[in-house]
Parts: structure tokens; sequence; C-alpha cells
């Protein structure tokens, strides 16, 4: 009997000790980002094997039921799954890594549509937004460079704030515009995203081609790039709030380099108001000083004749950029609100060049019923800017002014720009009074100003009803509205441009109006078939107007007024139309593996003539997820084929249809251009195959496509006959083709708990080919200028650059004449120079995680491409840059010591011996007016250090018992250096403008700057 208790009291104490061991306890924690340290929302923990799971909160924190011998598994769309064993600690932290290879993540495409993206049929690419707001450029579209593949990102010269042009798998439009659609929140924007806040955007799609915007129709043949904004979606119930800070400090680096031996004057004499360096050898001696004002303490006087190696860098100062973002969320069950606001305070590294921009946005999404679903947005920014310089080699640009300064000219002098004359009276000091084509570059930075005030609003109302499980209905009216007032003063005794002054007003207004409604069909048609239809309809409304009034030759001098000017002229222009869209999309999948879509679109564009205004284009596109259909183990985590063809059209600008008359000065002008009723839209077909695949457990990842895409029957104006009456007549025409590969290669190389590294490579190459303009034309002058035909030519490169060039016999050797200097083609479209495209571009992002710390670097490559630098030409003539030193007592023995590279010859044929001087040879080649564009191409290959942050992030724990979420520091920097650079003088991606015909010559443009600061990020 005792036995027997004894037995019994031993298994109940087993059992005792058991339920002990397996004792459930409560573990909490917090989840992080590795990229920043903010605390992840929604992300799901669960107790492996059970159904035993829950999510954190906004802040992060999480707390959820185990017992020691279970494993929790943290998972997150976007960021690699962590199995963690929850062993004797009651409090687990977890940092989730970013992976690239969740290809079930739901990413927004065309029409603001979200679908899985391994279900796309076309390559598409998101874009980190995390470090567009710490290493942030004024221009939020500068920070794409170097991150997606294909994309080639170039800007304007004229400050801060400048324009930017984003090109993707090439240019192809020969009378419009090469550049995406830009989509924030479903707004088709009239214009990009150059003033957006980064602070606002929580995503960013990249749709390289046609491909993948067909839907979108005549706007997306050259691929479009979807934003979404915040939405207050996935914060806490109630307010929380984000601010944040970022500061930047930006200098000029890679000025020209200009010499130091020699100053004003010619043949080796010096003149005090010579405009040139070729001058005696500076030796300290007391010379002449210029001024041209009275009262100046060196007025008649002498200064010592000596290089002024900084009069140049003196110029420029430290540019600044100043962001300060509130972000405000304020959430509900049925509603989420965001409230944004930025100001952004910046300087350009030319004095009087500031911007200040004020960006409200507010969005609020609401379930107002079960089935009912509304979103509204409105977002207002206002950019003020104090000056926005000019570009190009024009008379008002002031780099141009500075850069030409001869190298004795004293800083202090140039200034003192300005004084009062004898007659009470503003004028400009310099030098050489008068001089055409001359001028004090700090006279112009504050007597020649440009300031513009522009405003913009994005407007948006969206209702979503589900009419029953599978059917919904979706209607949205978007607008872009923009309005851009400016002036534009030129003070009296402004050289060439305004000697007796001249003043401009301009006032513009736009918008652009969309509106769609959307039939949305979703059914599964079995356990393994799924289909998705959706029809919709848009209509576009487009309207812009300006204004403009001009006049110069002021009765009272410096009097900025319109009644003050002789002869002011006004100016009034308007453009209008209308798009009428329908449109579909099918969607039919197999085992959420195979996927086949459709799409189709008609358009009804009031631009084109009424035979011809209704135009169809279709798309289809097929992707197979093969390892969702085959088990190919551990070593290949995931394969996808895909393949797409699209056709998208286009049509024409406003107006083109009749031949337009104007008035000026009161008389009737009748436009030079002829119209064409015959117009046909233009097209695009498109075809692109690829793969996406990961291995290994995806810390492989290996993205591939190739493209082909001509672009044909495009409308442009074509030169007639001068005895016809008419300059030009609107036709269509034109074969344009693009074809080439992109690569997108990631690797996790380590991935431990307290440390990652990952690598991610993008690369892509683009072929251009011209294969048709127009009937009559087998080549076609774009746009010229004093050193370059920009021409398009049968079996040519779109952006084929003509100069003057050498003379060349038979066997291709440079003929001299008596002199020993080169012979030079009689015109522009002699030689075949440049070309502007380069033969590939690629980017290398290294990203590393140290618990709370982590450290980015992006590398960005461009390779070929090649300009004329317009610059040089001129500063060589000038004798200012370094390498005019060598041979100014002759020397200089063409295809010897200078063009070595070339075999030269007389004109009988015999070898060249002849010895030049440096100031005869550049006065052959060099200059404004007849300069010899291929004695000044250069190469645009370049590598540099596009960005580099260093971020850390306060742990939780420091937090815990504060009012604070999150904090996150970073340093920053964006072009901190060039690793090579084959241009040399100038900075290969600054352009004088963001037109497609300004591409293949570089004129005075502003060097390249680099950015350092920090950035400040907080949660509450």
């Amino acid at each position: 009997m005792n036995s027997k208790l004894n037995y019994f009291f031993f298994i109940g104490a087993l059992f005792l000790c058991l339920g002990s061991y397996a004792q459930e306890k409560t573990i909490t924690g917090t989840v992080t980002a590795a990229a920043d340290g903010t605390p992840l929302p929604g992300v799901n923990v669960l107790v492996q094997g059970t159904t035993n799971g829950t999510q954190t909160d906004f802040d992060g924190n999480y707390a959820i039921d185990a017992t020691e011998a279970d494993i929790l598994v943290f998972s997150y769309i976007g960021t690699k799954s962590q199995s963690i064993n929850v062993g004797a600690s009651s409090t687990i932290d977890v940092i989730l890594v970013e992976d690239a290879s969740q290809l079930d993540e739901v990413v927004v495409t065309a029409l603001g549509l979200e679908r899985q993206e391994k279900s796309l049929t076309y390559a598409n690419q998101q874009v980190d937004t995390d470090e567009l707001t710490k290493a942030r450029s004024v221009n939020v579209l500068e920070g794409l460079s170097g991150k997606v593949a294909g994309v080639s990102v170039t800007r304007s010269s004229s400050g801060v704030g400048s324009p930017v042009k984003v090109v993707m798998r090439g240019n192809r439009s020969i009378g419009g515009s090469s550049q995406p659609l830009y989509v924030v929140d479903g707004i088709l924007l009239d214009g990009d995203i150059n003033n957006i806040s980064p602070d606002d955007i929580q995503e960013i799609s990249v749709l390289r081609g046609a491909n993948a915007a067909a839907l979108y129709g005549s706007r997306a043949a050259n691929g479009a790039i979807i934003i979404t904004t915040k939405s207050g979606k996935g914060a806490r119930e109630g307010v929380s709030a984000t601010l944040g800070f970022a500061s930047t400090i930006t200098s000029a680096i890679h000025l020209l380099d200009f010499q130091n031996e020699y100053g004003q004057g010619a043949a080796g004499t010096y003149s005090p108001t010579a405009t040139t360096s070729w001058g005696p050898r500076f030796d300290g001696s007391q010379v002449a000083h210029w001024s041209n004002d009275p009262n100046y303490p060196s007025f008649g006087g002498t200064y010592a004749y000596e290089a002024q190696p900084d009069n140049v860098k003196d110029f420029f100062r430290l540019g600044h950029e100043l962001a300060t973002n509130l972000g405000v969320n304020i959430n509900s069950e049925k509603s989420n609100v965001f409230l944004g606001y930025t100001f952004t305070d910046a300087g350009g590294i030319v004095p009087g060049n500031d911007l200040k921009r004020h960006s409200i946005s507010a969005r609020i999404n609401s379930n107002v019923t079960e089935k009912l679903e509304v979103d509204a947005k409105l977002n207002y920014i206002r950019d003020d800017f104090s000056n926005v310089l000019s570009v190009g080699e024009g008379f008002d640009n002031p780099v141009r002014y500075l850069y030409t300064i001869p190298r004795n000219i004293r800083t202090e002098d140039f200034e003192h720009y300005q004084f009062i004359n004898d007659e009470g009276k503003l004028r400009q000091h310099y030098f050489l009074p008068q001089f055409n084509g001359g001028g004090n570059p700090y006279w112009t930075i504050n007597n020649v100003t440009r300031p513009r005030l522009d405003e913009r609003v994005l407007a948006m109302l969206s209702l979503k009803y589900d009419i029953t499980d599978d059917l919904t209905i979706f209607a949205r009216s978007a607008m872009d509205r923009s309005s851009r007032s400016e002036e534009q003063f030129w003070y009296n005794d402004t050289y060439t441009v305004a000697q007796f002054g001249q003043y401009t007003k301009r006032a513009s207004n736009s918008y652009d109006w969309n509106t769609d409604v959307l039939l949305t069909y979703n059914k599964d048609l079995s356990e393994d078939f799924k289909i998705g239809l959706n029809a919709g309809a848009n209509q576009r409304v487009f309207k812009s107007n300006e204004l403009t009034g001009s006049g110069n030759n002021f009765t009272i001098e410096n009097f900025f007024a319109l009644s003050n000017t002789q002869n002011p002229l006004a100016t009034e222009l308007l453009d209008r139309f209308e798009v009428q869209s329908i449109y579909g999309l099918g969607e039919f999948s197999y085992k959420n593996a195979i996927f086949l879509n459709l799409t189709a679109r008609n358009d009804w564009s009031s631009t084109l003539p009424a035979n011809n205004r209704s135009y169809f284009y279709p798309s289809v596109g097929l992707t197979a997820v093969i390892s969702d259909l085959v088990d190919f183990g551990s070593g290949l985590s995931f394969l996808k084929l895909r393949a797409n063809w699209a056709e998208v059209g286009n049509d024409t600008g406003s107006f083109r249809l009749s031949r337009r008359a104007d008035i000026r000065f009161g008389t009737l002008d009748i436009n030079p251009t002829q119209p064409n009723p015959d117009l046909r839209p233009e097209s695009t077909q498109s075809l692109e195959l690829g793969f996406d695949s990961r291995f290994f457990d995806n810390r492989l990842r290996f993205d591939f496509t190739y493209y082909k895409a001509n672009t044909f029957d495009q409308i442009f104006s074509t030169p007639t006959p001068v005895a016809s009456g008419i300059a030009n007549v609107f036709q269509n025409g034109g074969d344009i083709q693009n074809r080439g590969v992109e690569v997108v290669l990631g690797a996790t190389i380590v991935n431990t708990d307290n440390f990652s590294w990952d690598l991610d490579l993008n690369f892509a190459t683009n072929q251009n080919e011209v294969l048709e303009i127009a009937e009559g034309f087998d080549r076609l002058t774009v746009n010229s200028d004093f050193i370059r035909d920009y021409v398009l030519e049968v079996g040519g490169e779109y952006g084929d650059i003509y100069s003057r060039g050498f003379e060349r016999d038979d066997q291709g050797r440079v003929i001299v004449d008596d002199l020993g200097l080169p012979l030079i083609t009689p015109g522009r479209d002699a030689v075949k120079i440049a070309n502007f495209n380069p033969d590939w571009l690629g980017g290398i992002r290294n990203s590393f995680r140290y618990k709370n710390f982590n450290f980015s670097t992006l590398i960005d490559i461009r390779q070929g491409g090649s300009v004329t630098s317009f610059s040089e030409a001129i500063l060589a003539r000038d004798g200012v840059l370094d390498y005019t030193r060598e041979g100014r007592d002759g020397g200089l023995v063409f295809g010897e010591n200078i063009f070595s590279g070339e075999t030269a010859v007389r004109e009988d044929g015999s070898p060249n011996t002849i010895s030049v001087s440096a100031e005869d040879y550049y006065n052959r080649v060099g200059g404004r007016n007849t300069p010899v564009g291929e004695a000044f191409v250069r190469d645009l290959s370049n590598i540099r250090l596009r960005e580099m942050v260093l971020g850390y992030s306060l742990p939780q724990n420091m937090l815990s018992n504060t009012f604070l979420t999150s904090a996150n520091f970073s340093l920053v920097g964006r072009n901190l250096f060039f690793i090579t650079n084959k241009a040399e003088n100038f900075d290969p991606e600054i352009v004088n403008s963001v037109s497609n015909d300004s591409e293949g010559r570089e004129a005075f443009a502003l060097p390249t700057s680099r950015s350092v600061g920090v950035s400040i990020n907080f949660g509450f």
C-alpha cells in the first residue's frame, strides 16, 4: 500500500516538475529597422509551429506568451525573417534587415493599382526613400543617381534648385520630351517632382519602360516614376509625430585649372585694358592700375604685377541647406490623417543664389462605411528664389565673366563692382568699359538678377466603393496647378546686353486636370485559377497662359517699370488641349505562379486632326515564377521569367493644325511654320525580356532585362526651301531605336544578429540608332550654336555632335599651313566629333550595420560619352587655362608636343616640323565666334563617391522612459569626390538646360558641389 502511494506521489511530482518547466511567461521587446533604427509597426511575431501570434504596435513594441523551449519567428514585408530561441530571457529586442528579394511584397503600379511584385511582367525597381531624406538634395530627383539601372540624371547649371533631367533607356523624341511621366498619389504631374519634399515620400517605384507604363497613355512612352506619399497608415491610434532636421554645407570643388605665370596683355606685352592673359611673365613689378572709378584708391596709380591664384575661388561662397520637417499622424479605427510641413532654406555656391521653400501637405484616408473609402490630398509648395542664374555662354551668366578674368586681376578690385560717377550715375567697375562680351562677375550677380516665385498645388480626391466582395468602383479627380511670377533686372551700364537698362516682368499659370473612373473585378475561379479585370476611362484637360512685358532704354536710370522703358513689348501665350481615354487591364493567374497580363487603351486627342484623333495601343505580358512550380532546392531560392510587348501612342503639341497669327507692335505677323492637316499620332513599340532570380536562401540576387524600343511616326518640324515663303513644316517621321540590357545584382555577404553587410550593384547599357528621319531627309540639324550642330542622321546615334574640325588628307592626316597651324574645315557640319550618350551606367552600394550603427556608401559610374567644351574654346584663346602656359615663346609642333596623337603634314604631304606659339595656336582653334569643336572634345567617363551616410540610432531601452519613440543621428555627404574624371575641367552631369538639344556641349557650367552635414530625426 505504501509503495503504491509512493508511486502516485512520484508521478504527481513529475507532472508538477514538467508543468513548472513548460510554464508560459510573457516575452516583451521592440523590433527596429536595421537601416535607421526606427521602430517597425505591424511586424508579425509568431510562436513557431503554433497559431499563437501577435503584431508590434506603432512604436515597434510587442508582448507574447511563450515558454523557454519555444522559438519566436519575426517577419515583416521587405525584410529578412528571424527565428530566435526564447530561452531564459523575458526581453527580446530584434533588428530586422531589409531584404530586396521579398517579391511577395505589394507594390504600387500604373493607375495606383497594388499588385504582387512577383506578378509583374516588366522590370520594376524600388528606391529606398530613407537616404533621400538624409543625404538629401534640394531637388529630390538628384537622389536617383546611381540607384536605378539605366537611369541617367543630369542637372541644369542655374544654381540652387536647378531643374533635373531624367532619361530612362535613352533619348528617343525628336520634337518632344524623352523624360518619364511622374505620378504622385495618382496625380499625373505637369512636370516632375523636383520640389516635392522627400520627407513626405513613402515609396518610389521606377517603371523604366513603355511596357510598365502603357496604361498611363501618351505621356508614358518614356516610362514612369510613381510616388506614393505618406498617408498615416500603419501609425498607432491617436496622435504621433516625427521631427527631422537636416543641415549641410556645400562647397565648390573641382574648379578649372588656371595658369598663374602670365597676365594681361598680348604678344608678351602688358596692357591694363587687355581682356586676355597673353602678357609678360609675372615679375612683381609695378604696372598701371586699370580702375575707371576716379574715387577708387588705386585710380591712376600702379599695383604689383603678380598672379592672383584665388581670384576665381574667392568668388564662390559656402552654400547651405537647412531643412526642417514636422509630420503628424492622427489616426483612429476608421481613418488616417497625415499632416506634414517642410521648410527648406538653401543657398547656392554663388552669392545671392538663394531659395526658401515651404511645403505643406495634408492627406486624409477614411473608411466612411464598410464599403466606402475616401482618400483626399492637398499639397501646397512655395519656392521663393532670390536670383535664378543664367546659364551657358550668354552675357548674363556670371561664371562666364568669372572664368575669363585675367590672371593678375585682384579680388578686392573686382569686389568693388560699382561706383557713382561725376554725373551721379551708377557705373560698372571694369578694366575695359563697354567691352562687348565682358563684364565684372560681381556686377552681374548684384545688378543682373532674376528673382522668381513659384507656387504649386497638388490636389486629389478619390472614392472607392465595394459593390460586392469581387467588384469595386473607383473614381478620382486630381490636379497639378502651377503659377510663376518672375522679374529680370538689368541695371544701366550692363555691357553688351543693356547699356541703357532693361526690365522684364512675366506671369504664368497652368493646370493639368485628370479625372478617372475605374471598375475592378477580382475572382477566384478555382483553387488554381484567378482573374482580375479592370476597365476605366480618363479625361485630361490642360490649360496654360503666360503674359510677358519687356522693355529697355530707361528714361530714368534704374527705375524698373515698363512705363519707364522705350517701346515696351507685351507678349501673351496660350495653350490648351484635351485628351479623352478608355482603357482596360486583365490579369489571369495560375497557381499564383503564372501570370498573363493584357492591357488596351484608346485615346482621343484634340491636338490631332479629326481623321487621326483616335488611336489605339495594346500590351501583353507573361511571367512565370518557376520556383513556385518546381523545387530547385536551397541553391536556387527563386526564379521568375518575364516577357512583355507594348505599344504606346502619343499626340503632339496644341495649335499645330492651323497656321498661327501673332500681333506684334500692332501688326499681324504670320507664323513661319506650316501646319499639317494629316498628322498621325506618334507610336513607341517596346519589347522586354528578363528574369529575376535569388540564390542560397536569398543571399544572392540577380535580375536581368533586355529591351528594344522603336519610336516612329514622330511629329516635328523640318525646314523648307526659302522660296516657299514658309520656314518649316510639321510632319510625321523618324524611327529612333534604343536597345540594351539592365542588370541588378545584390548580395548579403554577412548577416548576423549584430553585424550585416549588403552589396547592391546595377549596370545598364543602351545602344541608340537613328533608322529613319523623314521623307527627303537623311539628316536633320536639330539645333546650332557657335561651336556645334546637334544632328540626327540616318545610321547615326541620337545626339551626334558636328563641328568645325581639322582638314585632313586621304590618309586622315591633319594638314597644316605654311605657319604650322592646322587648316580648319569651313563649316560646323563638317566633322562628327562627339555624342553625349554613355556607353554604360552603373552604381555600387555598400550597406553595413553593426548593432545600432549603420554605414552606407554609393559609388556612381558613367562610362563613355563625349562633348565639346565651349568654355575651354573661349578660355584657351584668352590664355587663362593651365595648358596655355607651354609654348608661349614658340616650340609647339602640331602632331608632336600638341595633339601628339595626330599625324600632321604640310600641304605638299611632307611631315610637319614648323614650330608655333601657344598664342597663335589657340587663336586659330579657340574663341567664341568660330571655335574648332574637334580641338576641345572631352570624354565624360567618371566615377564618383555619390553618397555616404553614417548613422546611429538610440536603443529603445534608452528611450523607454522618455517621450521619444525613436531617435536617429547621421553624418551625411554627397558628391564627396571624383575617383576618376576624364573630363578633368568640369562636372559631366551638369548641362546648360534639361532640353534634349542642350546635350553635347559644355558651356560655363557651375563647378561640382560637395555637400557634408548632419541629419537628426525623432519620433514622438
